[in-house]
């Protein structure tokens, strides 16, 4: 894999790394739920639902990964590694997404508008004046929303593409 791909998957990897402890636990897609729960932009009902399904994230693809404990950078980026260059496992990549869409789409209209994608990145922590940039990258049909399927294909594209032109590398933010 290039090292632009491995830029990306460090960045990815950062961004859900909640505690910055170097792995990736159930614990960081908590702390991940917890801060759009504390966000307020959540009724409690929804708050309850966005825990189960950014807690889902980790239950059904990341879990066995980490055999128990915690997944490495290291460990994340050969399983990332394996999964890219698996067809059968391109669902393993896809599998998530429409589980943050329905996390980020905030006021469950079946839609994502620049507004909530801010909200995104504030509560992964990054600055939300980053997300205007990036929304406008994904949002393939200009609408100013993204659809699930604009959602899913771009961030299939984040892990799949090799192009250093694609605009989907914004999909996480920029590259660190």
């Amino acid at each position: 894999m290039s090292d632009f791909w491995m830029k990306k998957m460090n960045t990815y990897f950062m961004r859900i790394d909640f505690d910055g402890d170097g792995k990736i636990t159930r614990n960081d897609f908590e702390s991940m739920a917890n801060r759009f729960a504390e966000s307020g932009k959540l009724p409690e009902e929804k708050s309850k639902d966005l825990f189960e399904t950014l807690t889902a994230i980790w239950d059904k693809f990341l879990m066995n990964v980490a055999g128990g404990g915690g997944i490495t950078k290291e460990m994340f980026i050969e399983t990332m590694k394996k999964a890219v260059r698996d067809p059968n496992l391109k669902s393993a990549v896809e599998g998530p997404l429409p589980l943050f869409f329905h996390a980020v789409d905030s006021n469950s209209d079946g839609f994502i508008s620049e507004e909530e994608y801010g909200e995104f990145f504030k509560i992964l922590g990054m600055d939300p004046n980053l997300a205007p940039a990036s929304f406008k990258a994904i949002d393939t049909n200009n609408d100013g929303l993204l659809s699930e399927d604009e959602f899913r294909v771009s961030g299939t594209d984040f892990f799949l593409s090799e192009d250093q032109n694609c605009p989907t590398k914004y999909f996480w933010g920029p590259l660190v």
